[in-house]
Order: C-alpha cells, then structure tokens, then sequence
C-alpha cells in the first residue's frame, strides 16, 4: 500500500510541479465545476505563462475533486491523452488544431490517490508543439490537440470532455467502483498579460532583471518568463546586460525579445550577439560545442536583426553577408530577397558564388525567382 501511495505522488509531482514552478502564480478559484457524477467533479484554469517567439503560452490546469461519501482514499486512473479538448471563440465556432511538429514526453496513464473531501489541480499539457512566431496564444494540451489564436482581438474559450475509466477504493482493494464520463465547463483563454500597476511597474523590472542575472537557474527561468510579459522600454538595459553575459541561455532569451523592442539600445543588444564568438559563451561543453553555440547566437541575431523594427536593422543584417556560419549567411540572403534595392540584388549575385552549397542553391533560386518577377 505505501508503494501504491508514493508512486501515485511521485506521478502527480512529476505532472504538477515542473522545474522552476515554485512561483508560479495559482490561478483564482472563481472556474466553473462540471457537474457532480458518483462524488467526483473537475474544472480548468488557464493562464498566460510567458511570451516565447512572439507568441502568448497558456498553460492549462485541471482539478479534479472528490467529494464522494465514502471515508476511504480514492484512487482515480487518469489518461491525460484521452481528454477530449474544444476551443471555441465566443460564438460557439471551432478553432482548429493545429498541425505544428509536437515533441515531448508524455506521462500517460496517471493514478492519483485522493482523500475524502479533497482536491487535486495540476497542469496538463507538456508543451511540446512547435511555437509560431507573433500569434496571440499557443494552447498546448499534449500530442493529440494544440491550437493557435490569432492575433484578431476576439475573444476565446477552452472546455473539456474528461472520461474516467476507474476509480477504486483504496482500502480494502474493492475493485472497480465507477468509471464515468465529466463535462468540464468552458474557460476564458486569455490572450493578453495582465494589467500592471504603473507605479510599482519599475521596481517590478528591476527585481525581475537581477533576478533573471542572479546565480539560482529556476529562479533566472522563472524571472525570463515573467520578464516576457511585460512590454515596457525599461526592460531593454536589462537584456543588454543578459546579452553581455556567458551564458547561452540568457543570451537567447534575450535575442528574441529584442527583435521585437524599439530604440538604439534595443539595437546594442542585437550587436553583441553579431559579434559573438567560441570564448564569449561561458556554458558550453567544450571549445568545439563553444564555438557551435556562438554560431547558434549569431544566427540568432541574425534573425532578430530581420524582425527588429529599428531602421537601421536591415542594414546591419547585410553586413553579416560573410559571417563563417552558413545559417547566417543564408538568413542573410533570405533578408536580402525581400528588398528591391541594387544592393541586395548584388548581395544575391554574390551569395551565388558561396563557399557553401546550400547557400549558393539559395541564393540562385531567388535570383531567378527576382529575375522572372516573382515574390519570395
């Protein structure tokens, strides 16, 4: 009996508490419950957990509840893959799934032992679909449903069909007392971070950036995702300072929310992961994995660079035309084929003598692609 025990809580630790969730916020208790059915009742949360390519993350929980008259623990076999999921926007229309790549384990099924008048909230979702770039929300719930919303200011809901296949009494080894089917009611999505309060909005940013510099890894993971949320030029510095850094993570993070951010120090931010190199990076493995994470930054900037609303951007971006890493390079031309300028037209003629076949290929089939007066 006691194994049963630790492995039903090790199994709902390992669902419910992922790394660095120790301030994650709890979301309020006003979600609907489904109807009652044999003692067992459940509902959904969501919330807004960080900005990543762009994109709003949503993280979805569940709570399952038991409120059966039996004294005895419960023990409730879950799978998390069967829920049947549905988001709609406020007139009851479909959203579809998405059709993103999805890679992550999943840990399927689950049994959660439960006392009488008790309740169990966890996430559910692992979060491994693809993340498109500048889209309101990703819901992520797991290789089976993911969806997208876009960017169109309407509103939108997430509901569920949970089947229970078994619930036992824990004592006494009963057997199978119910399996049954809850209706868990819609949800609000939300697609925007909450409002914060602007007189205390700086201090906010101050304690987050040192936070995100600090040593503790979760607490810099946790601080990088609320960080994400807010949208204010005071965060700028603190990502300049993150790209100033030796570390390969930070200066990712801080990469992708510079693309997005106005101003010349936004744009200092993106020159130093230009010029990163082997010896800058500070958390990689040896000289050869150093120099291959220099390489991702760089491209990184590359990419920022292409997306940065600075005006001076683009101008920068060619300039990386003879960087050593190929992806650079072919960002490069990419960015150079959307212009109609005579400098990116001789930049293309160029790339199409490169050292590298990938990009030379590249670079002759937007060339031709120009020639015949065709868009990229």
């Amino acid at each position: 009996m006691r194994r049963l025990l630790a492995y039903a809580l090790a199994v709902l630790l390992a669902i419910a508490l992922p790394a660095g969730c120790a301030s994650t916020p709890v979301p309020n208790d006003d979600a609907p419950w489904s109807e009652t059915s044999n003692g067992l009742r459940a509902r959904l949360f969501t919330r807004l957990s960080h900005i990543s390519n762009g994109t709003g993350i949503v993280v979805t929980q569940l709570e399952l509840g038991n409120v059966r008259a039996l004294k005895n623990p419960t023990l409730v076999t879950m799978h998390l893959k069967d829920i049947a999921y549905r988001v709609t926007d406020a007139d009851g229309r479909d959203v579809p799934k998405t059709g993103l790549p999805f890679s992550s384990p999943v840990v399927d099924p689950i049994e959660l032992v439960m006392p009488h008048d008790s309740s169990i909230r966890f996430r559910v979702g692992p979060l491994g679909f693809g993340i498109p770039p500048d889209q309101a929300a990703l819901v992520d719930l797991g290789p089976n449903f993911g969806a997208v919303l876009p960017r169109d200011g309407k509103a939108y809901y997430l509901s569920a069909v949970l089947d229970i296949p078994e619930v036992r009494e824990v004592r006494g080894d009963r057997g199978k007392l119910w399996h049954g089917r809850l209706d868990l009611p819609r949800v609000r999505i939300p697609t925007e971070p909450e409002p914060l309060d602007a007189a205390t909005l700086g201090p906010l940013i101050d304690q987050l950036g040192a936070r995100m510099l600090g040593a503790n890894w979760d607490d810099s993971e946790e601080a990088v995702r609320q960080l994400s949320l807010i949208d204010d030029p005071r965060v700028v510095p603190w990502y300049v300072k993150a790209m100033r850094t030796d570390s390969y993570d930070l200066k990712s993070h801080a990469l992708e929310r510079l693309a997005r951010l106005e101003g010349d120090a936004a744009l200092l931010g993106l020159r130093i992961g230009m010029t990163t190199q082997g010896g800058d990076i500070g958390n990689c493995a040896t000289a050869a994995g150093a120099a291959s994470c220099a390489e991702n930054i760089r491209g990184g900037a590359a990419g920022a660079l292409a997306r940065s609303p600075h005006p001076q951007a683009k101008a920068l971006l060619l300039s990386m035309e003879e960087d050593p890493a190929m992806s650079v390079r072919l960002t490069v031309v990419h960015a150079a084929a959307r212009m109609n300028t005579p400098e990116s037209l001789a930049l293309l003629e160029r790339r199409a003598k490169d050292s590298n076949a990938t990009v030379r290929g590249e670079a002759a089939r937007l060339l031709e692609l120009r020639e015949n007066g065709i868009a990229k």
